[in-house]
């Protein structure tokens, strides 16, 4: 499969491993920019589709579908419904894109509005195994219409996806951006990307293990986003050539859900010297070239 961008490459991996691991969140951030033009072999009929879109669909067609690849059912009876907006298992919330706002709504008869998809996102699914909710332009959510949205995600419902779409995650509040797993889909300019991170062979175990349990909690989330973006940049090197080490690609993978998961904890309120000796442990299984003594 061609895909024209190696963020596209890299969000494809992430998407699969989460599914043939069993480790689907319950709610992604798609970030970046670009429409379907930059993806021409998945637009098909539809030039105007986002590329976000894109991704989202496909991901739900592999949980539907029971793929363990993205992309392989984009033809299937599924994905048509669901770009038809036939599909009861997946809903879509600001389909007018003309609307400056998403709303929260007066009740769940209000269409278009969180009210009404909430209390549909905790039915069990009506075809399949799994619900998705795709928000487009979700940067539009109103505070209370995010505030409400916020509490669905705090107490998820079974099998049941949220994928908000948006060019920039820090348009959401850190809340639902702590929350939810972002898949980046286009290279970002503003994102602080670290010189040489691709050829970074380890995570630093040691720093984990002595330094965070001595940071402040906000201090601890900004190391682990730091150590977040290594990862991705290190991925982007190794998913760039055509003879990708399968078994690199899957240990870097795991430690970027290591540290999101690490930092879902701490915005939890997790024991923070607890939360980093976990990590640190578990990195260490990783990378063992980076093991330390006192682990």
């Amino acid at each position: 499969m061609f895909l024209a961008h190696n963020t596209q490459k890299l969000a494809v991996r992430i998407l699969e491993s989460h599914i043939r691991e069993g480790r689907v969140a319950s709610s992604y951030i798609f970030s970046g920019r670009g429409d379907g033009a930059e993806m021409p072999e998945r637009a098909g009929d539809r030039q105007s589709a986002d590329i976000k879109e894109e991704f989202a669909v496909a991901f739900a067609c592999a949980l539907a579908n029971g793929d363990k690849k993205l992309f392989v059912s984009q033809d299937s009876a599924i994905s048509r419904r669901i770009w038809k907006r036939e599909y009861p298992d997946v809903r879509w919330l600001g389909e007018d894109l003309t609307e400056r706002s998403i709303k929260i709504g007066k009740d769940s008869d209000d269409p278009g509005t969180v009210r009404e998809i909430i209390p549909w996102a905790y039915r069990k699914p009506f075809e399949g195994s799994w619900k998705f909710c795709v928000v487009l332009k979700a940067e539009r959510l109103t505070e209370e219409a995010a505030n409400a949205f916020l509490k669905t995600l705090e107490e998820p419902p079974p099998n049941t996806v949220f994928c908000l779409l948006v060019e920039n995650k820090n348009n959401l509040s850190e809340t639902i951006q702590s929350r939810s797993f972002e898949i980046r889909l286009m290279p970002m300019a503003f994102d602080p990307v670290p010189m040489g991170a691709g050829m970074t062979e380890a995570l630093p175990v040691r720093e984990v293990f002595e330094t965070f349990p001595r940071l402040s909690r906000d201090e601890a989330k900004k190391k682990l986003e730091s150590l977040m973006i290594i990862c991705r940049e290190k991925l982007h090197h190794l998913t760039s050539g055509e003879n990708a080490d399968p078994r690199a690609v899957s240990r870097w993978l795991e430690a970027m859900d290591l540290l999101y998961d690490s930092k879902s904890a701490l915005d939890m309120n997790v024991n923070q010297k607890l939360m980093a000796t976990r990590l640190a442990i578990r990195l260490a299984r990783l990378f063992p070239s980076q093991k330390v003594v006192a682990l």
